[in-house]
Order: structure tokens, then sequence, then C-alpha cells
């Protein structure tokens, strides 16, 4: 959910990035009458955008108990992180011979904008750009659409649990990363991507 050109991509977005924060509680409902009046607009964006919502599973919708907000476990946390420990590195060896000088600039700036945050909610998104921005010459449209739901589950975990305790630093292993694929070494990039992704 990146191009927010209509009503409901805004809606989609910022809500996507309230739960994703925390703002809604797991198993809330997300209701239409209370959202609308939000955003001061008609139902019709906002169902849209709820079911973008289900559809990227930061919401489930079932009969009779609306859209509510999506309610994980540990288990499948774990999952999550299993499929990000897979997915990753494919994307990332299929993106380091595609990467341009304007995909590294990008990939730089999002890795300093990590290194420079002092709010872990600045931090988390900086971090997941940086992910993204990493991936993303891939060109393997279908691998990043699921990596990016991944992702902000992933998120998700970070703010309920860990967002507390997250200390400002420079993270190393995205300068290691960004040297691998600066000398085209996609066998280092992968290696180190895997390494940080098995810490989280």
């Amino acid at each position: 959910m990146s191009k927010l050109s209509t009503k409901s991509d805004i809606i989609a977005e910022t809500l996507a990035e309230e739960i994703i924060r925390g703002e809604f509680q797991p198993g809330a409902r997300l209701g239409q009458n209370q959202i609308a009046e939000h955003f001061n607009c008609s139902h019709v964006p906002v169902r849209e955008a709820l079911q973008r919502l289900v559809q990227v599973e930061l919401a489930t919708s079932e009969p009779r108990r609306g859209v509510r907000v999506v309610e994980l476990s540990d288990n499948d946390y774990a999952e999550i992180k299993e499929m990000r420990l897979a997915l990753e590195p494919l994307a990332l060896r299929h993106a380091v011979t595609r990467f341009h000088p304007k995909n590294m600039a990008y990939a730089q700036e999002c890795r300093v904008a990590c290194d420079l945050a002092q709010d872990p909610i600045v931090w988390e998104k900086a971090n997941r750009e940086f992910h993204l921005a990493i991936l993303s010459p891939c060109n393997l449209p279908r691998l990043l659409r699921h990596i990016e739901i991944l992702q902000r589950l992933s998120a998700q975990h970070f703010h309920a649990i860990w967002r507390q305790n997250w200390v400002s630093r420079p993270d190393r292993d995205h300068a290691a990363i960004l040297n691998a694929i600066a000398e085209g070494d996609a066998d280092t990039a992968s290696r180190v991507l895997l390494r940080h992704l098995s810490r989280g």
C-alpha cells in the first residue's frame, strides 16, 4: 500500500500505520461510522479501505463481527519470521543484479534515517523502508507484495513487544548489506540479511 492516490488509499494507509503502532488493540472493531466521521467522508472509501486492510492481513472480517484488527499469537509471529527468512534473501539475490545508482542512493538514504533516528516509531518506519528499498529492484512483484505484508506484521510485533526497550544505534548490518550490493556480491548480501533477520 505505497501509492496514495484516492481517499480509500489514504484511509487504508493511515489505519494500517495506526494498527502497526498499536493504536488499536488486537481484536478491536473498526467501525465504518466512526472512521467515516473521522475522515469526513462517505462509507464507500471506508469500505474499500477496510477491504484492503483485510487483504494485507492487518484486519479480519467475519459475519456478524465486522472488520476487526488482526489478533496474532506467538506461533503466528514465529511463522512470519520463518517466512521472512526464506523470502527476503531470495528477493535480495534477484535485486543485487538489478541495483542501479538511484536504488543505492535511496537505500543509503533509508539507512542513514535509521541510524539517525532518536525515536522508535521513526526508526521502525525507516527500517521498514530500508528493507523494502534493498529488495524492490528484484522485479518480482508478487514476492514483494507478500514480503511487505510480512514486514508490516513484524513491525506490529516490534511495537507491541520491543519498542519500549529500543535503543538508538547505527546498524552495521544495514551498512554491510549495502557494501555487498555495491560490490555485486549477492552471496554476502543475502548471508548478512539472513543473520540480521534471525536476530529479530
